[in-house]
């Protein structure tokens, strides 16, 4: 297949061509012949065409123009569209008017043609100029196109091998933050365990088998969530306030079911705000989640108390891997997004706004 196209394309290039000559001639003044009869008789300059054409493309600019060998280029052009305006002549006389040509006729000698420049220039040297001109010019916008595609598949290739790192980065650090829980209740011997065992499984599941896509359903995310704070529950039972408001709940509007998005960016900020929100503080503290989606656009916004007292942390756990994963990932496959924190009346609040439809 791939040595096939180029070849159908060139095919298709000089029948254009030809016809578009022949749909010039046929409404010239005096011209009184059918256009399949113009398109047939030039169909013996096509020999003079593909000569210059291919050998000024393919050798000329090739070796000599690209290499900045300007005299030889504009030397061997000159000689080339001369020698093939004979040549032109000569198909024309010694085979097109020996088979269709009713004698008796004169026909020049071959070194009348070639001594004849004014008659080659103005009969035979403008057509070649422009088939010739017209092939550098699609073979232009048909590189240009390949250059375009191949630079924008390299961006993607790009995008998606630094989204398959930034999402390897969040498993181990969902990972390690959930064990954490788990080994706290295994020491206090808690009920909870097995139950933070399958909860902790069904989310394991999703994020290593199910959300290997650039976009998954928001449907699905929503319940990555549901069973993330699941398990924040069991770790804090009656110590923190969590409310959580998704779509559909609440008299808020569904999710519709064809609303995708990135995988794993809403529990980056989730996790985020109990990571900062749920310790450090002397009282109950508060976690607020809220979201909703209108027609393409996804409104998500996590509160969460801040801390009272700054612990030192040198592990620096505290850094905000999960927040700057979220700000890489939607700059990788979004166009049109906002990201903003606020800090005020004892609240950190992350507002996210997405637009579904605008995807890179």
């Amino acid at each position: 297949m791939k040595t096939k196209k180029p070849f159908i394309d060139h095919i298709i290039f000089w029948g254009v061509l030809l016809f578009s000559f022949a749909f010039i001639q046929f409404f010239q003044d005096g011209n009184k012949q059918g256009l399949h009869i113009i398109f047939l008789q030039n169909l013996k300059h096509l020999p003079g065409y593909l000569l210059t054409a291919y050998i000024f493309n393919y050798v000329l600019l090739q070796y000599y123009y690209k290499n900045k060998k300007y005299i030889i280029f504009f030397v061997l052009s000159v000689l080339l569209f001369y020698i093939a305006s004979a040549l032109d002549r000569v198909f024309t006389v010694y085979v097109y008017e020996t088979l269709f040509r009713e004698p008796p006729f004169v026909r020049e000698s071959i070194v009348q043609i070639f001594s004849d420049w004014e008659f080659l220039i103005d009969g035979y040297l403008l057509p070649l100029l422009m088939a010739t001109f017209a092939m550098t010019i699609d073979r232009i916008i048909v590189q240009k196109n390949k250059n375009e595609k191949a630079l924008l598949q390299l961006e993607r290739d790009k995008n998606k091998a630094e989204l398959g790192a930034l999402k390897a980065q969040i498993h181990p650090h969902f990972l390690f933050n959930t064990l954490n829980n788990l080994y706290a209740l295994t020491l206090q011997k808690s009920d909870k365990a097995p139950e933070t065992v399958a909860t902790l499984s069904a989310m394991l599941d999703y994020m290593l088998y199910q959300c290997n896509d650039k976009l998954v359903p928001l449907e699905k995310e929503v319940t990555l969530l549901e069973n993330y704070i699941a398990l924040e529950r069991l770790r804090y039972g009656d110590d923190i306030k969590i409310v959580f408001l998704p779509a559909g709940q609440a008299g808020v509007n569904s999710i519709a079911p064809e609303v995708k998005i990135v995988p794993l960016i809403l529990l980056s900020i989730v996790e985020n705000a109990f990571k900062h929100g749920a310790s450090g503080s002397t009282g109950i503290p508060g976690i607020h989640i809220d979201l909703k989606q209108k027609g393409p656009y996804i409104h998500f916004i996590v509160k969460n108390t801040k801390e009272i007292t700054q612990q030192t942390d040198e592990t620096a756990y505290t850094k905000g891997i999960g927040v700057s994963n979220v700000k890489k990932q939607l700059g990788l496959v979004y166009e049109e997004y906002s990201y903003e924190v606020t800090d005020e009346n004892g609240w950190y609040c992350v507002a996210l706004q997405i637009n579904t439809e605008h995807i890179r």
